[in-house]
């Protein structure tokens, strides 16, 4: 099953859900939890970070 985690991550990081990611770890959070938890600032830091643009 493992075969499907670059599919996986390809996905998470296109739609932004990508937190963190390390060795084969990853941590997914919504769009509304990552505002919420961490603000935002690091909101916006975590989504360039994604490639994304965030939409003001």
């Amino acid at each position: 099953m493992d075969n499907h985690w670059n599919e996986v991550m390809e996905l998470a990081k296109k739609y932004g859900f990508i937190v963190q990611a390390y060795g084969g770890v990853a941590t997914l959070a919504t769009h509304e939890s990552q505002k919420s938890q961490l603000g935002m600032e690091r909101y916006e830091e975590i989504q360039k970070m994604n490639g994304l643009e965030v939409q003001g």
